[in-house]
């Protein structure tokens, strides 16, 4: 358990390694005072805040379009301050030129409310921020909109209120590392229901004119993979996912916590958040800013009067090479082959597409046919493409350094297919710089060839992985490998190694290969060291629409002086190992649950059979290798099959991951036989503890009496009016732990063949032995059902921490749940013995439920969790009904 987990949090760092500089923030919190109990009964339990840059912002006065931030799951309503801050500088900075109005920063308070382990508290957490939203409204003037952005579950409770908040009061919603499609914890039914309300604005099917943007941080975030972040796949260009390594100007993987305060993406999503405040239309300002694709360029084909300048054509080669350019317009020439592409690379100047000010320098990009009859200069158009930022890497160090790439430290790189009817000489691609520049420009004129390997992922898995070898012009500026046939997922990791020739010390632009691995996901690596490729294009149980016509792409740019000869391409066995933990944990629980209730149906059939309750200890000593073998290699085949995404491991039969079925069976069976001994060695030193303080209860069995019908009682109205279910389930664990370790006879190991005449002892210390065995299997199956009531005992804790011991706790006050696990547990603190059944029926009903309990673990319950304890809930009602000895003997 700790190699995984260790694996589960240093692999992500190894895989996407993190590139941020630190942020810095002169904060100043202002409480809203007057958003009180006149406005929601919540107002004693949670509190607003208004965030002020000192020095920046007003303290008093609003003018600006609101923002409200929603924290996560334990978060803080101070974790704004790192994107308030920058938008309220930016502001400042760019007031006259790019801005017209400031953002005023409101954030909730949820006091660090765990709210990814309990729905109610997340909607109660809803319900407070729509009226939040209300209060923010009415400080400003009519038809004000409020932009909301989310960290973590914040998000989530962002994407509700679009569900009951129309287009009139939000004007955007930016969720940053949000679980958008699985619920990180799914012990709850309810986690259900909450998802599906939010799917249905994720999908565009309400407040559509609102975009929603979901911010996610790659595989260094650990606690929400991407390809739970994402939104689902949807054309409408108002509901965007935009991972942080295809963010441009930040182009990093970005860590759960450390999404509000990575530099380079707060810098960028208050940029964003201003620039939508402003209006205009909502998709463009996305696209300028939130760049996480390539910008399309589709100029008016009008001609571009190019007098005046001078021409200075390229004779004896196509690649332009300049280095602090002058005013004045290049004309490289095409070649005769087709198709042919244009690739240019520049420093210190922008395309015109890019260009956010006067200051800097632009490019224009023209294609110059021969001239018209009345005139002497090339007939020029602008030429249509694709133009981005690539990040300056510093070769041969690692790519991103510790405090990542600086927001205006690129290289803008402008792309063109050419597909010419007709070439003649006279045809060109003109470069217009239209001003002295420091920096540098390289262009060039190719022969567009994208080779398609036949590499697949059996190849990646040999021990000695595959070579490739790529083309010989991999010198060019750009080349493009396709991958059709590896593949793309959220459970495999890549190791690359790159073999290269020249001298890329010192050049322009050293090797940069790209990793597009799905339509909303692009990967920066450095050629210089190892490298991995990843992708959260897919994963477990999400049924995501994939684009069929998406092939995994590799895209190496230089300047092409240093080339790359081959690829060293093998699964990395470690990293893959750290991702399966970080995404089957509740799998790998249920699972366990599955063996457990295995040894207990055995213990049960053999009890009715032969009047022997053997130990778990026992079953798994004589069936360990049948528990391993015969189940575990079923579980492979079955995992072979085309189930849907919610059954199983959630991948839909795929042959690649069917030996994971075995493994993780072979572990959850260790789990399982490890806590047995662990529970033993428990049980053990209470009862030496209780020898020792001779508080060892009279042996026999207690008589029914009115008490503990009065206890239960108290119970049953404790859990309907105050406390919540998971709290008596705790009790009746902790009374089940005292009741193994009473001092008395130790559990012997009698064998699973050995009928009850057999026994050499007296009647009451079999029936003593058969009792505490009994127990030992009751406690084991509290131990692991402990997750269903642990994680909620903690958050009513924290509840009566923070909000005070008068706050209801809503939801779980389900007394029908708890009523049989009390029942239980009091028929094992009495003393009660549960009896063998004749009834043949009964019997075959018990192991039917218990196979049940197994099924729905195996089958349902990585993905569904919660129906593993509503089916072990109706087995330990039937024990009730139908196994305990109630009445006196």
């Amino acid at each position: 358990m700790y190699y995984f987990s260790h694996l589960a949090n240093h692999s992500p760092l190894v895989v996407s390694p993190q590139g941020c500089e630190m942020s810095y923030m002169w904060p100043h919190y202002v409480l809203q005072s007057d958003f009180n109990a006149a406005w929601t009964p919540l107002s004693s339990r949670y509190s607003l805040w208004l965030y002020r840059e000192s020095g920046v912002d007003d303290l008093t006065v609003l003018r600006g379009t609101p923002v409200l931030f929603i924290p996560g799951n334990a978060g803080s309503s101070r974790q704004i301050r790192s994107i308030a801050s920058s938008a309220a500088r930016q502001f400042q900075k760019d007031n006259k030129t790019l801005y017209k109005k400031p953002l005023d920063f409101f954030a909730v308070e949820f006091n660090e409310d765990f709210s990814a382990i309990h729905p109610p508290t997340l909607l109660t957490q809803a319900r407070y921020s729509a009226q939040a939203i209300h209060y923010i409204i009415s400080l400003y003037p009519k038809d004000t909109k409020v932009i909301l952005m989310g960290h973590s579950m914040g998000g989530l409770v962002s994407q509700l209120l679009m569900t009951e908040l129309n287009d009139h009061y939000l004007r955007a919603v930016i969720t940053m590392s949000t679980p958008s499609h699985l619920a990180p914890v799914r012990f709850d039914r309810r986690a259900e229901f909450v998802y599906s309300d939010a799917r249905t604005a994720q999908l565009g099917d309400i407040s559509s004119s609102t975009p929603l943007i979901t911010i996610c941080g790659g595989a260094t975030d650990s606690q929400i993979t991407s390809e739970v972040c994402a939104l689902p796949e949807r054309t409408t260009p108002l509901r965007r996912t935009i991972v942080t390594t295809s963010l441009q100007d930040a182009w990093t993987g970005v860590g759960h916590r450390e999404m509000v305060w990575c530099h380079q993406v707060r810098s960028i999503v208050a940029r964003l958040a201003l620039s939508l405040s402003q209006g205009g239309s909502d998709d463009v300002s996305i696209d300028q800013i939130g760049r996480s694709r390539p910008l399309l360029i589709s100029p008016p084909r009008d001609r571009v009067n190019i007098t005046g300048n001078t021409l200075n054509y390229l004779r004896e080669t196509r690649k332009l090479e300049l280095g602090s350019p002058a005013t004045g317009i290049h004309m490289i020439p095409l070649p005769p082959q087709q198709p042919l592409h244009f690739t240019l690379f520049s420093y210190g100047l922008e395309p015109l597409a890019l260009k956010t000010n006067d200051r800097t320098p632009s490019i224009r990009i023209l294609y110059c046919s021969k001239p018209p009859p009345s005139s002497t200069e090339p007939n020029c158009i602008e030429l249509a493409g694709r133009t981005m930022h690539l990040p300056r890497q510093k070769w041969p160090g690692p790519f991103p350094a510790d405090k990542g790439v600086n927001d205006d430290d690129h290289i803008s790189v402008f792309e063109a297919d050419l597909v010419v009817p007709s070439l003649s000489s006279e045809d060109h691609i003109a470069v217009w710089i239209d001003r002295y520049s420091t920096g540098w420009v390289v262009a060039s004129v190719e022969v567009d060839n994208s080779p398609e390997l036949t590499v697949t992922t059996l190849d990646a898995i040999k021990p000695s992985g595959v070579t490739l070898t790529l083309p010989s012009r991999s010198k060019s500026l750009r080349t493009i490998i396709k991958f059709p046939n590896l593949l793309s997922h959220s459970l495999l990791v890549y190791k690359v190694d790159t073999a290269y020739s020249g001298q890329c010390l010192g050049l322009r632009l050293p090797p940069l290969v790209m990793h597009h691995s799905s339509p909303n996901e692009v990967h920066y690596h450095s050629a210089a060291e190892t490298f991995y490729l990843h992708s959260h294009r897919t994963g477990p149980f999400l049924r995501q629409r994939e684009s069929n016509d998406h092939v995994t792409t590799l895209t190496i740019y230089s300047s092409g002086e240093c080339g790359i000869e081959n690829l060293h391409l093998r699964i990395a066995w470690r990293e893959t190992l750290g991702r399966l933990g970080v995404r089957y944990w509740m799998g790998l629980a249920m699972w366990s649950i599955s063996v457990v209730a295995i040894i207990q149906g055995m213990a049960w059939h053999q009890y009715d059979t032969r009047g022997a309750f053997p130990s778990a200890r026992v079953i798994v000593h004589d069936l360990f290798w049948w528990l391993i073998t015969t189940i575990g290699l079923s579980l492979v085949v079955l995992s072979m099959f085309p189930t849907p995404k919610e059954l199983f491991l959630g991948n839909s039969g795929n042959p690649l991951f069917a030996p994971l079925a075995f493994f993780m069976w072979l572990f959850a069976c260790g789990l399982v036989i490890s806590s047995i001994y662990i529970l033993l060695i428990i049980t053990y030193c209470f009862s030496a503890i209780q020898n020792k303080i001779a508080r060892s209860s009279p042996s026999g069995e207690q008589r029914t009496s009115k008490r503990w019908i009065l206890s239960i009682a108290i119970i049953v109205l404790l859990v309907a009016v105050v406390v919540p279910f998971q709290v008596a389930f705790m009790i009746v664990f902790m009374i089940q732990l005292s009741v193994c370790g009473t001092p008395g006879m130790s559990l012997n190991t009698t064998k699973l063949d050995s009928p009850i005449s057999s026994s050499p002892t007296p009647d009451g210390l079999r029936k003593e032995h058969i009792k505490r065995t009994q127990n030992f299997h009751f406690l084991l199956l509290l131990t692991w059902l402990l997750p269903f009531a642990g994680p909620i005992l903690v958050v009513w804790i924290r509840t009566l921490q923070t909000a005070g011991y008068t706050v209801p706790f809503d939801g779980d006050h389900n007394v029908i749940v708890i009523l049989p696990w009390i029942l239980l547990g009091e028929a094992t603190a009495s003393g009660r013995t549960f009896r063998r059944e004749a009834s043949s029926w009964r019997s075959n009903m018990t192991i039917l439920l218990f196979s049940l309990v197994v099924l729905i673990s195996l089958l349902l319950g990585p993905r569904y969790p919660f129906l593993v304890f509503e089916a072990t809930t109706v087995l330990a009602a039937w024990l009730v009904v139908t196994r305990v000895e109630w009445k006196r003997s």
